[in-house]
């Protein structure tokens, strides 16, 4: 090679690694305002966020606040003020804080959470391991008690999905009680896995629990509990968190034990399954309301009525399998094969929206509902799409490279505004990439694809959304489903979201804490309102014309 021609390529060798650093440092400079925007964010928290209420201040964090004035969540009962302190509401808080201090290396961030799990488990641990939060009960901590629904508030879990791998760092033998005490609390009869959501905070824990007798049998079974599948896969999430840790697999095999069960429950042809595979008397309440099915629409035979088996449970489903890999399969193998039921039977193309049914593939709509009774006429309707199944569905295809799934990813983004994907799997089409979506769970979808693919097309829209998301979510620093609202829910997942953009931008080896589908929530009465969830009477609170905006 003549010496002119080294000197040309040397030149082009330069001008090309100059492009790709200039390419780079403009990656770097976008990774860091997704960055920043959440250490904005996580500052405000660890500023604003903790217990200065009462006289007692403790390293507990509320659950959300006035984005304008920054005082706390109130809930209001029995013409009493208290203020939400419910750690189970807050494990997408401490998934962020811990994905925040890895990115930027200020340890402050993982020790707030750090810090607050060490305070519950401390001083708001039962002796049979159960913790003070969850559905009916949370800290108040404007009067430094336990406060809930009723004199003898229960312990009740739906798709909380806790952050288990920091609290088994804080302290292990805390977090082996409070998993065994979830499982001992709530499970009634271990020989068929009748269980139950709610459980006493009184009830002992006795003797090896993973060595209870099973036996299994036919579903649905008269039961004392109501095993809504929600509830189930929080179990077995549990379950088989604690088995990874301790690399004891009897927990495993019980947490296997159990989401078989709703396997069990299936209908043989349409492979559709109920969120629940046992009933509460004969006939139970549904039964009663629609008598006209001649005892076919029960708690054990209906789909999809709560919106979770496809979505959240679907979702913690592919998750388990994708963590335990080969230990895991059967995990992986059920969620794909629910959300194939669910793609076959009741979808309508048309107005991606699903039907709520029987499990045996009857269609139901409000006309059927001749009777009050606990369904309600919404609860039939026809349901749209949302971005948990958009989510659940990518995570899916990412697993699976099912051809199913890659049909209800395109379908589903068509309704959330994202564009009209590839008809062949795993292209992007025509996605929109202007798309005006600011949804956290439809960025962590895209995210999916893309680490399905490795096409930057999914990467570029998951940028968008988060642009979107950072003009059109963010009001004083905090994240809010809009402009118009006035309370921030502190977990929020769309900060966990951003810093998952940023890692698959810089492609990072090691990615924050993952997102679960979780969702934390109390359920309780309010004055003037009856039994409701703080979502309707804080968190979807507009602005009214009394309200300054900052």
């Amino acid at each position: 090679m003549n010496t002119p021609f080294r000197i040309a390529l040397l030149c082009l060798l330069l001008a090309g690694a100059g492009l790709w650093n200039d390419a780079l440092a403009k990656e770097e400079a976008k990774a860091d305002k997704y960055l920043q925007a959440v250490r904005v964010f996580a500052d405000k928290v660890l500023r604003h966020g903790h217990d200065v209420y009462g006289p007692k201040q403790t390293p507990l964090f509320v659950d959300g606040l006035n984005v304008d004035t920054l005082e706390p969540g109130v809930w209001r009962c029995d013409g009493q003020r208290w203020i939400l302190s419910n750690q189970a509401s807050q494990q997408n808080l401490f998934r962020t804080l811990v994905g925040l201090s890895a990115a930027t290396g200020d340890p402050k961030y993982r020790q707030a959470a750090a810090d607050a799990i060490a305070y519950v488990f401390e001083h708001l641990q039962e002796p049979n391991g159960l913790l003070r939060w969850g559905g009916h009960t949370f800290y108040d901590a404007l009067g430094d008690r336990v406060v809930g629904e009723g004199k003898n508030p229960c312990h009740e879990f739906k798709h909380h999905y806790p952050y288990y791998e920091l609290m088994w760092q804080v302290n292990p033998q805390a977090t082996r009680r409070l998993i065994e005490g979830v499982w001992q609390g709530h499970v009634l009869r271990w020989d068929v896995l009748d269980f139950n959501r709610h459980s006493s905070y009184r009830k002992p824990v006795k003797g090896d629990l993973w060595e209870s007798e099973y036996v299994g049998g036919k579903v649905p079974f008269e039961g004392q509990g109501l095993t809504f599948m929600m509830s189930g896969t929080d179990l077995a999430y549990a379950a088989a968190m604690l088995s990874r840790f301790t690399a004891d697999e009897r927990p495993l095999v019980w947490a296997k034990r159990l989401a078989e069960r709703y396997m069990e429950a299936r209908d043989p042809k349409t492979g559709l399954g109920p969120e629940n595979f046992s009933v509460i008397g004969n006939p139970d309440r549904m039964q009663q309301q629609f008598p006209q099915f001649g005892g076919r629409f029960s708690e054990a035979t209906v789909t999809d009525l709560y919106g979770t088996r496809y979505t959240c449970c679907a979702i913690c489903l592919l998750r388990l399998g994708e963590m335990l890999g080969p230990a895991g399969k059967e995990f992986l193998q059920w969620g794909l094969e629910d959300l194939t039921a669910r793609a076959s039977h009741g979808y309508d193309q048309a107005t991606h929206s699903f039907w709520a049914m029987l499990i045996d593939g009857t269609k139901l709509s409000p006309a059927d509902r001749k009777q009050g009774g606990y369904v309600t006429e919404n609860w039939l309707e026809k349901r749209p799409v949302d971005s948990r199944h958009y989510l659940a569905y990518a995570i899916a295809y990412k697993l699976s490279k099912n051809e199913t799934m890659w049909r209800m990813v395109r379908s589903i983004g068509q309704a959330l505004g994202l564009g009209d994907l590839d008809a062949t799997a795993g292209r992007p089409g025509s996605i929109n990439r202007p798309t005006s979506n600011s949804d956290p769970l439809v960025l962590f979808g895209l995210l999916e694809l893309h680490e399905a693919t490795r096409d930057n097309t999914f990467l570029d829209a998951a940028k968008k959304v988060a642009d979107n998301i950072l003009s059109t979510r963010l009001c004083n620093g905090f994240f809010v489903e809009s402009k118009d609202h006035v309370f921030t829910r502190l977990d929020d997942p769309a900060p966990l979201a951003l810093l998952h953009l940023r890692a698959a931008m810089l492609k990072l080896p090691e990615k924050p804490p993952a997102f679960w589908g979780g969702k934390g929530y109390f359920h309780g009465p309010y004055d003037g309102r009856g039994r409701t969830y703080d979502n309707e009477v804080i968190y979807r609170r507009l602005r009214g014309p009394n309200d300054i905006k900052k």
